[in-house]
Parts: structure tokens; C-alpha cells; sequence
């Protein structure tokens, strides 16, 4: 498989598996688990479809910042 590297938010990601693979496990998560992107590759990253390469810890606005907005 050759190597693609995706990068949202300032994060780097690598394909462990083939994109077929990653997008029917995408399809089969519940709504709740695909609100952000930042969600579905951290589902991703657990089930160990793909490598975070960044050292940066991942946060969400949306996760992070929840008891602000109400």
C-alpha cells in the first residue's frame, strides 16, 4: 500500500489499512461517534487504522470548550 499522509488541524495522519477499509468502518460508526473529524480519526486511531505523527496532543474546540458554551 503506498504511503498517503492526510493532515487536518495541524495533525499528520498515516493509513494503516486501506482507504476501503477505513470508510467502511466510518460508515458503520453511530452519528454520535462522526459530530468532527477530530472524533472519526480518533475512533480510527483506537480501532488502529491509522498513525497519528504528530506529538501534539489532540484536542477539539467542541470537546474542549463544551462547559463554555452554555
Amino acid at each position: 500500500m503506498p504511503e498517503r499522509i492526510l493532515k487536518y488541524g495541524g495533525v499528520k495522519i498515516r493509513n494503516l489499512v486501506p482507504p476501503v477499509k477505513i470508510n467502511r468502518f466510518v460508515n458503520k460508526l453511530p452519528a454520535d461517534k462522526k459530530d468532527s473529524l477530530f472524533e472519526i480519526a480518533s475512533e480510527l486511531e483506537q480501532e488502529g487504522l491509522i498513525q497519528v505523527l504528530n506529538e501534539r496532543t489532540q484536542s477539539s474546540i467542541d470537546k474542549d470548550l463544551i462547559d463554555d458554551q452554555a
